[in-house]
């Protein structure tokens, strides 16, 4: 296990640059949310569960990762404020499907430091985030099929383990590599790549010098 002095390098650095990347093994790198309003952290990994550490008991929210108990094996995949559970959080998976869930269902009546079946584990996730109200994403397929949607056009639903809406449809073997906000990208004209307001599209070839 990494010391918390590296724990809180990595940290740092995806706070200063929060995009999200697959790491060059597959697996999701550690991403910070804002914790803001929040009196729970809530800590998401790779086996889909999720740990609850109550924010009181911190002098910062790295400390998070040091109070969790994973299983072997486990990693840290998203670290952010419960935020009141409010809000949605978005779920990207490689086979195109994206998932809106809504924050309630990891409401708990009484305090509970784990939740198992956080989100879908049938697929990859290659992207995960809190967000507060709807926003536009771009995603990326493996032969640089790029589709921009907003996640309006996705319903939020109360289970955790939501396999999804296709959002990118696969070509030729394709999947889902990529998920990022318009903002954190380098799109000449990010319009040029939603064209309309439907999923399960192919999406478009990027353009040179365009970077998501």
């Amino acid at each position: 296990m990494r010391s918390p002095e590296s724990l809180r390098r990595k940290i740092e650095m995806e706070e200063r640059n929060p995009v999200t990347r697959a790491a060059p093994s597959g697996t999701a790198t550690i991403k910070v949310g804002d914790d803001s309003n929040s009196s729970e952290i809530l800590v998401f990994t790779s086996l889909c569960n999720v740990y609850k550490v109550q924010k009181k008991e911190l002098t910062d929210k790295i400390q998070a990762l040091q109070k969790i108990d994973t299983e072997p094996g486990e990693r840290p995949v998203y670290l952010t404020g419960e935020k009141r559970y409010k809000g949605f959080l978005i779920v990207a998976f490689e086979n195109g499907k994206v998932g809106k869930i809504s924050m309630e269902s990891f409401k708990t009546e009484y305090t509970r430091k784990k939740l198992r079946n956080a989100f879908n584990g049938e697929s990859r996730l290659v992207f995960i985030e809190l967000i507060g109200h709807d926003i536009d994403l771009v995603v990326m397929s493996s032969i640089k099929k790029v589709v921009l949607f907003n996640t309006s056009l996705i319903n939020a639903v109360g289970s955790r383990t939501t396999k999804g809406v296709l959002v990118m449809k696969p070509k030729d073997g394709s999947v889902m590599i990529r998920v990022n906000r318009p903002e954190n990208t380098k799109l000449t004209d990010p319009e040029y790549y939603r064209r309309s307001d439907s999923l399960n599209a192919i999406g478009f070839y990027l353009k040179p010098g365009d970077e998501i």
